[in-house]
């Protein structure tokens, strides 16, 4: 598999490596600017997260049906242990 290369700047740097990136497949993602409504995008992703997390806190579990498969009663308790020891309630 080729190696991926990233270039980031501005437009302008950019357009300096017209030449080498000539006939080359390309994406090109515009990013956001750093500030919205002047809020830095830093603080954006913070208050989003904290609103998610404190989202998820709030969701009640609902546990599916049970299966009268053992190979799927033995995979759930696998996947239930697993949370558990890295502290998530069940």
């Amino acid at each position: 598999m080729a190696q991926l290369e990233v270039l980031e700047g501005t437009w302008e740097e950019l357009a300096v490596h017209a030449e080498i990136l000539k006939g080359k497949k390309l994406r090109l993602i515009v990013l956001p600017k750093e500030e919205v409504s002047g809020v830095p995008l830093q603080q954006q992703l913070h208050e989003r997260a904290a609103w998610l997390l404190a989202a998820t806190d709030s969701l009640q579990r609902e546990p599916g049906k049970q299966s009268d498969d053992p190979y799927k009663i033995s995979f759930g308790d696998i996947v239930a242990e697993k949370h558990k020891r890295r502290g998530l309630k069940l």
